[in-house]
Order: structure tokens, then sequence, then C-alpha cells
């Protein structure tokens, strides 16, 4: 039998590791000049990373995949503008 809180405790830890290594790139790369902002990226990257798997194992599985797809590329795109939002110079 599964024990499934065995599962959650090893899924919340594979998230909480993901999270820890887009922290480290982000913090490396994109925002090597403010590197505190990188934790708070990560936590969001990590969720839409998580969720595109999720979605591209389940496209042939759900009718509801434009709607999580919708969701996706909304998440995406306010990802990338909140990125490169904070990423300029302030005046």
């Amino acid at each position: 039998m599964i024990d499934w809180s065995t599962v959650g405790q090893l899924i919340a830890q594979a998230y909480r590791v993901l999270e820890d290594l887009i922290s480290k790139l982000l913090a490396d790369t994109l925002f090597k000049a403010k590197p505190e902002l990188a934790s708070q990226f990560s936590g969001p990257i990590s969720l839409l990373v998580s969720l595109t798997a999720l979605y591209l194992l389940m496209t042939r599985v759900t009718a509801a995949r434009k709607t999580i797809g919708l969701l996706l590329a909304v998440g995406w795109g306010l990802l990338i503008v909140a990125t490169v939002l904070t990423l300029l110079p302030s005046a």
C-alpha cells in the first residue's frame, strides 16, 4: 500500500530543492547585481516550472488543458514583466 504522507513529503522536498536550485541560478546570473531578488522570484518560477511539467504530462489526458495552458501563459508573461520591471534602473 502507498503511504501518501511519505509521497507528499518527497514531493515537497523535491520542490524545495528545485526552488533552491533556481534561486542559486538566478543569484549567479540574472540577479547578479541584486542577489536578494533571486529568492523573491525563485518561488514563482519553481511553481510555474512544476505546473509546466504537469501540463506537459497531462496534455493528452485532460480536457482542461486549454485553461491550464492559458493560466501558464499568463503566469509566465506576468513573471517576465515583473522581472524586467525589477531590473530596470530606477530614476
